[in-house]
């Protein structure tokens, strides 16, 4: 079977097929040299194009990753079911660098949150208050991650600055629909949500940003740089893709 893609449906949005299958694939414009197509951890696909180039050179390159694109797509699918919402209430679990904690809410004036062994506890006003408790621990995650991203950016950063790269600004923020990305004013930008992870799987998240200083798409330039600098980085980014769903 060979793919084919049909023409553009709007001006932000491709379809793809590959046999009797389809997607529709949200096309975005951006100031990268080169095209990239990425298939989100919730299947959904993006294709990032250079603001000039034109449609149809798009549709031939991404009809050339069709098979792949599928792939992809097949393999999210296969992976247990997404973690259910969070309610932010006594007993229930939460991730904390790759770590399983029991929450525990207690009341005070004092709000806050901290370890005790196995437990996140959130001190809160009200114990009933669950907008308010998931304020609380989201800001307990969010000073976490500064501080632990920040001081793995540093180890994983060394082995791209040996090759010439100058250190690139690190930003940390919430970001809907991905771990990461390297902007093309040369900034790398990290989720918040990614502390929830282990720290080797962290690692991964910053190595695959940094290798798209030197290739912005996931070309063979760009893996065999992953695979220098990082071999296990498949295994990884399978790890990160289901333990954080």
């Amino acid at each position: 079977m060979r793919t084919i893609l049909a023409g553009r449906l709007t001006s932000e949005q491709i379809e793809i097929c590959w046999g009797e299958r389809r997607i529709i694939a949200e096309l975005c414009r951006t100031e990268r040299r080169a095209l990239r197509i990425d298939v989100r951890p919730t299947g959904e696909v993006a294709i990032f194009a250079p603001a000039g180039e034109e449609i149809d050179e798009i549709q031939s390159r991404a009809h050339r990753k069709g098979a792949w694109i599928f792939a992809q797509i097949d393999r999210i699918a296969q992976r247990p079911k997404v973690t259910p919402k969070r309610r932010f209430i006594s007993g229930e679990t939460h991730l904390l660098l790759g770590r399983q904690y029991r929450l525990s809410i207690e009341q005070s004036d004092d709000p806050h949150v901290r370890l005790e062994g196995g437990r996140l506890v959130i001190s809160a006003r009200s114990t009933d208050d669950q907008p308010h408790c998931r304020r609380l621990l989201q800001a307990f995650y969010t000073l976490t991650a500064r501080a632990v991203f920040r001081q793995r950016f540093e180890v994983v950063a060394e082995p791209f600055v040996r090759k010439g790269l100058k250190r690139p600004p690190l930003v940390i923020r919430s970001m809907s629909k991905r771990w990461g990305s390297f902007t093309p004013g040369g900034r790398v930008v990290l989720n918040v949500d990614l502390v929830r992870a282990s720290p080797r799987l962290i690692d991964y998240v910053i190595c695959h940003e940094l290798a798209h200083a030197f290739f912005p798409n996931h070309g063979d330039g760009w893996r065999a740089l992953l695979e220098t600098t990082m071999p296990d980085w498949e295994k990884r980014k399978a790890q990160l893709e289901e333990a954080l769903r």
